[in-house]
């Protein structure tokens, strides 16, 4: 955008409350850059800026998402295909709301790789220690040895061109020193990210992630009940299952339909997927951690959902009339249903209460 249209877009973002343009900003993955109005519609340009030079004119959007560990890493790939079949309807929604099933990375987006792995049982038989395996000098080596196999061997990040990975705290919980494999992992990010440069990586953390799929739709009495908080690991589990055919399939999987009783597909629907048919599509044990795995996919679908909704702000901008002042707010409307029948299955079990 040039100057004129970015000044053009700011005088009609101030035209809107402070809570639609935060709905806004939220639904569009767009930075916190201040409190004040002019901060936040500073922040939605800044975003949109972003989405229209790095992602708007992709053909099929190939996406990697990345969770760190050692121990655990885990990994996603999706990649969009353009269809005329019939995609899934939400029961009850509004036409505009149906465009999130049916914009430019439409509905369910395709899992062509999906794993987690143990990096010092994959790279670590391939590594010669120089001095002593304790030693800072080989210990700093080696993360870099992981790093470049990883990066080349399985990450291949120039296959994709939407890429999004978990950002370390240096804390863990009420820690006051940062653990050893706090920092462990934390040096592995950066040294992924330097590997990757000058590909743009969009950072994430798992408390915003938690945010965006569920903690803003709900009341704080929910998110601080003890209920919630012993079960926050289940529940992204159920979200991942109850999401299958709805927002993602499986690439190999036999039956990546959801079916009512009627035997169509609906986004109200249950799915068929279970955890133990996940678990041997992926070929892991009963008792292996999927926690892991699991936000590597929520990641994936949280940057595809930003970036469609950020396909349907441009939409409303190109649509915009001088004298309509709803357009926007339909689209904020539309999106907070389309998330809020996401939710609703895991609203229902754990009686959450919906602000």
């Amino acid at each position: 955008m040039n100057k004129q249209q970015i000044t053009n877009l700011a005088k009609h973002l101030h035209r809107y409350k402070i809570p639609i343009l935060n709905d806004i900003a939220l639904h569009c993955g767009s930075p916190i850059l201040g409190t004040t109005k002019a901060s936040r519609i500073e922040g939605i340009i800044a975003q949109y800026q972003l989405y229209l030079t790095q992602w708007h004119n992709l053909a099929c959007r190939n996406t990697l998402s990345i969770d760190i560990g050692i121990k655990n890493f885990s990994y996603c790939k999706t990649t969009t295909k353009k269809t005329t079949a019939t995609r899934p309807t939400v029961e009850g929604a509004t036409d505009a709301t149906q465009q999130n099933l049916t914009s430019l990375s439409a509905w369910p987006v395709i899992v062509t790789h999906w794993q987690k792995l143990n990096l010092d049982t994959k790279y670590g038989s391939l590594y010669t220690h120089l001095l002593h395996q304790d030693t800072i000098l080989d210990t700093k080596r080696y993360l870099n040895h992981i790093t470049n196999h990883l990066v080349d061997d399985i990450l291949a990040p120039n296959l994709s061109n939407v890429k999004i990975m978990e950002i370390q705290r240096t804390r863990s919980n009420n820690n006051a020193k940062t653990l050893p494999t706090i920092l462990t992992n934390h040096i592995l990010e950066n040294l992924i990210l330097s590997k990757m440069y000058p590909s743009l990586v969009v950072p994430m953390t798992s408390m915003k992630l938690i945010h965006f799929w569920l903690y803003r739709f709900i009341t704080k009495e929910s998110i601080n009940s003890g209920k919630l908080k012993k079960n926050n690991k289940i529940i992204r589990r159920d979200l991942i299952l109850a999401w299958f055919g709805k927002l993602y399939q499986l690439e190999g999987y036999e039956n990546n339909n959801i079916r009512t009783s009627e035997g169509t597909k609906s986004i109200g629907s249950s799915s068929q997927l279970t955890m133990c048919q996940l678990l041997d599509h992926l070929h892991l044990s009963k008792g292996d951690k999927t926690d892991d795995l699991i936000d590597s996919l929520l990641y994936n679908l949280c940057i595809n959902c930003q970036l469609n909704h950020l396909y349907q702000f441009h939409t409303c901008l190109q649509q915009q009339k001088d004298d309509d002042d709803y357009n926007l707010i339909e689209f904020v409307e539309n999106a907070n249903q389309f998330h809020l029948d996401l939710i609703q299955p895991v609203i229902d079990k754990y009686q959450l209460t919906v602000k």
